[in-house]
């Protein structure tokens, strides 16, 4: 039997309450990007929106969103950046300090960088 694909959200902060759970495990479709798959937990968790989306639905500058770790807005593709099965996405609610521009998160196993 094969395996299902899919990418592997952590959710941290408000955004553990607004979903009800820390972890969340959604169907990898193929052709998703960051950006479509925030769309789908907008959709699918309406109380997040105004936490993590802009009045023009894009993702807002102060939420905290890496993929695997690195901070896609320092990619050339940005929020439309290609996900692939088993790739972990970690969101954190808004920060209140502004922009958020650290390029890597630490490791939770090991404290360290990536």
């Amino acid at each position: 039997m094969a395996m299902k694909k899919v990418i592997h959200i952590r959710f941290y902060a408000n955004m553990r309450t607004i979903i009800g759970q820390s972890n969340l495990d959604v169907a990898y479709s193929g052709a998703n990007t960051l950006r479509e798959l925030v769309a789908r937990l907008v959709e699918n968790y309406p109380d997040m929106q105004h936490k993590v989306l802009d009045e023009g639905e894009n993702l807002r500058q102060d939420v905290p969103i890496f993929v695997n770790g690195r901070n896609p807005r320092l990619t050339s593709a940005g929020i439309n950046i290609a996900l692939e099965p088993d790739d972990v996405i970690s969101l954190f609610s808004p920060i209140s300090s502004g922009r958020m521009n650290v390029e890597v998160m630490r490791s939770p196993e090991s404290g360290e960088e990536d």
